[in-house]
């Protein structure tokens, strides 16, 4: 997990090594680069140790053909792949993937992990400027007509070039809590799309697995189990220590049984939070539980905003930094989380019942249910880009459909929100549910299989019940928003609603 910044715009260079330091420097604590030339391009890596953690695989890497890899993430699979194409494993996968990316034709489909890379030919040109599947790591840009800059954080982008925040995309965030179809916060900041290289186009596509090829319901729990074990599995290779964000739901306690280890787990909130009291139920010792205060909530609220110069999702965003601050404190520097599992397997029970259960896809039904503002308060635009979305998906079933959106609009989001609360704490999130091979098993589930009276995530919750018993995994969390009314001093907020109209109030007071 890392930080990085490319440009050919050579003007840049006096000003640059200032924004760097203030913008990006703070996701890589354990090196940061001084600002190089190479063959007509600026390059930056801050670097957060993770896999082969020496100053030999330290960045911009430069390969003993001339060429130069600058990388965010983790390819898990490096050794495999080293074997597979012969060559020497180094135990780095930043070695490893600079040599894959130098064979002719390599398909970046190969890649196991999670990441945003760059690479530089031994000639300057660009090869490669790459996202994993699903965006777990950010990687945004502006292109002129003569230059590109790329960079793992848009505030850079904006210091640099002096853009203003995006009326449009901040449009989306009151109604949505991220822009969905905007790029980015910023006007001229566009996004590297999941799945996609900017060099060489798309290499994936969530649509692609939609089928109606479905497994038999009775290999459905042995399928999952094997998978989700391979999954965990692959998220634990590390050489640093790996921590657990563990909740009150099945996601996160699934990745505690299937890990087969004793993690060091960590959950925190304010007062009466649902996953602090399920922590402390597990007794003494157990969960390391990070209590945060109102007043530390605001401090740490108003320092993230400042330095991402975007408003936060949602309030989880603050105690996550506070968890992962206690984890890096001691000595950590990975923890898991349970992203991708709600995406994959229909658990927004709501929205995905109904859409299961649809004879057609209804827009004002899907706004209604997504939207955290009135349905008929959304500006016409942001709702004509809704309508094209949907428009344009095949002819595939609304449950389908509202999978496709959850998939390629909203997961980028929860990725985007956890990747920057740990790495503002110096520390690497890992996602084990979105790991390829699940994202392929769930789509090959049917989807009237994935509910159990009208609650989503059946198999998960089937595979929960083997390990936690029937109550824990088919009761449905009971779980109550951080109260930021109280929090920012309005008095206590009483429904998801009021509370997020008080949140995003206060984030944007604080970008005005």
């Amino acid at each position: 997990m890392c930080g990085l910044f490319a440009t050919n715009d050579l003007s840049t260079r006096n000003r640059l090594p200032e924004i760097l330091r203030a913008r990006l420097a703070f996701r890589g604590p354990d090196w940061q680069s001084p600002v190089i030339e190479h063959k007509g391009w600026l390059l930056y890596h801050a670097r957060l140790s993770i896999i082969a953690p020496t100053p030999e695989f330290s960045q911009p890497y430069i390969t003993k053909s001339g060429g130069a890899l600058l990388f965010n993430g983790e390819i898990l699979n490096f050794a495999t792949l080293a074997k597979q194409y012969g060559l020497t494993n180094s135990g780095s996968d930043t070695d490893i993937l600079a040599n894959l990316l130098e064979l002719p034709g390599f398909d970046l489909n190969a890649l196991e992990g999670f990441f945003a890379f760059i690479y530089l030919d031994s000639n300057g040109k660009m090869t490669h400027c790459a996202r994993d599947r699903f965006g777990v790591k950010p990687l945004v840009y502006v292109k002129s007509q003569n230059n590109l800059a790329i960079s793992s954080e848009a505030s850079v982008l904006s210091d640099l070039y002096n853009l203003p925040h995006s009326q449009r995309a901040l449009a989306e965030y009151k109604a949505f809590r991220a822009p969905i179809f905007t790029s980015s916060y910023f006007d001229g900041v566009a996004e590297v799309v999941p799945g996609t290289c900017l060099v060489n186009g798309p290499y994936f596509d969530t649509l692609d697995h939609v089928t109606d090829d479905y497994l038999p319901a009775n290999d459905v729990q042995d399928a999952l189990s094997e998978t989700l074990q391979s999954a965990v599995r692959s998220r634990l290779v590390s050489d640093v220590p790996v921590g657990l964000l563990l909740s009150g739901g099945i996601d996160s306690n699934l990745i505690r049984a299937y890990s087969h280890r004793k993690f060091q787990c960590f959950t925190g909130g304010t007062e009466n939070d649902y996953d602090v009291e399920y922590a402390e139920s597990l007794g003494s010792g157990a969960v390391h539980i990070v209590d945060v205060s109102r007043q530390k909530f605001r401090t740490r609220f108003s320092e993230m905003i400042q330095l991402r110069k975007e408003p936060l999702s949602v309030p989880n965003e603050v105690i996550l930094s506070f968890l992962a601050e206690r984890w890096q404190k001691n000595g950590g520097r990975v923890l898991l989380s349970g992203e991708a599992a709600d995406e994959f397997f229909g658990g927004y029970d709501r929205i995905f019942y109904w859409a299961a259960n649809a004879e057609r896809f209804c827009i004002d039904t899907f706004l209604n249910l997504y939207s955290y503002a009135d349905e008929r308060s959304i500006a016409e635009d942001i709702r004509a880009d809704f309508e094209h979305f949907f428009r344009s998906l095949p002819g595939i079933s609304p449950f389908e459909s509202v999978r496709q959106f959850f998939l390629k609009k909203h997961l980028p989001v929860l990725f985007r929100r956890l990747d920057f609360a740990l790495m503002y704490a110096g520390v690497e999130g890992r996602e084990p549910f979105a790991h390829y091979e699940m994202f392929k098993l769930a789509m090959r589930i049917k989807p009237s299989q994935l509910f159990i009276n009208k609650i989503g995530k059946r198999p998960l919750r089937e595979l929960a019940a083997k390990c936690y018993g029937d109550k824990f995994a088919f009761e449905p969390k009971v779980g109550f928003p951080i109260d930021v009314g109280s929090i920012f001093g309005y008095g206590k907020t009483e429904d998801r609603i009021s509370n997020y109209k008080v949140w995003r109030q206060e984030n944007m007071r604080l970008i005005a």
